[in-house]
Parts: structure tokens; C-alpha cells; sequence
């Protein structure tokens, strides 16, 4: 017997098993509403230990200060998404260097981001 996967249910596993990329979804606000395996592998958090943070968790301390990750948002609600490169934190506080895309999410209004980070390695920094 043939099984049959639900188109919606299949992306979400696809979006979930991702491993070379943190791919989170966002609420207006920055809290994390979704996770995938990707975040466990470059950032260290467990779903249960990131969702319901706010994603200013994974900048350096100075880059919240300055506003960094609502900057970020800003420009993606105004251009549909924003890019950066610079240092990230991960749970134990190690940093390391990341890409990152927030794409907002619109229905009339901005309704949420997703936000997707790849580790970068020394040799993509030349």
C-alpha cells in the first residue's frame, strides 16, 4: 500500500531535517516560534531550550546593544529581507562566524520572519 505524506506535512520535514543551515520562524517580535535540527547542530540549542526566545540570543552582546537584530528586522519588513555576515554566539558561548537571510513573511502586513543561518568557514572569510 502506497503511503501517502501531506504536501504540508513532507515541508515540514524537509525544513526540520535541514542540517547545514538554522533555519527558525519567527513571530513580529523575534521569538522563535519554530526550529529545525540545524540550530541543534550550529547554534547547540534544543527545541525545547530556543523556542519562546527571542533571536537576539545568537548576536554578540555589542550587537545587541547597538540594535543589530531589530535593524534586521526593520530593513526586512521594508525590503522584504536583510543579509549579514558577522560573529554568533552559540549556547556555551562560543562564537563563530555566520551568513544570515531574514526573509519577512507577509499577508497584507509583515506577519513573521524566517531567519537562516549557514556557519561560515575560515576559508568563505578571504
Amino acid at each position: 500500500m502506497e503511503k501517502k505524506i501531506k504536501l504540508e506535512t513532507l515541508h515540514q520535514k524537509m525544513v526540520e531535517e535541514v542540517q547545514d543551515y538554522a533555519i527558525i520562524l519567527m513571530d513580529t517580535d523575534g521569538t522563535i516560534l519554530t526550529w529545525n535540527k540545524g540550530v541543534e547542530k550550529i547554534k547547540g540549542y534544543k527545541a525545547d531550550e530556543i523556542i519562546g526566545q527571542n533571536f537576539n540570543i545568537f548576536y554578540m552582546p555589542l550587537d545587541r546593544q547597538d540594535g543589530l537584530p531589530q535593524k534586521l528586522l526593520a530593513q526586512a519588513e521594508k525590503e522584504g529581507r536583510a543579509k549579514h555576515i558577522g560573529r554568533r554566539v552559540r549556547r556555551d558561548g562560543t562564537t563563530f562566524w555566520g551568513s544570515i537571510t531574514i526573509t519577512a513573511l507577509n499577508d497584507d502586513d509583515v506577519v513573521g520572519y524566517t531567519k537562516l543561518t549557514r556557519e561560515l568557514r575560515d576559508n568563505e572569510l578571504e
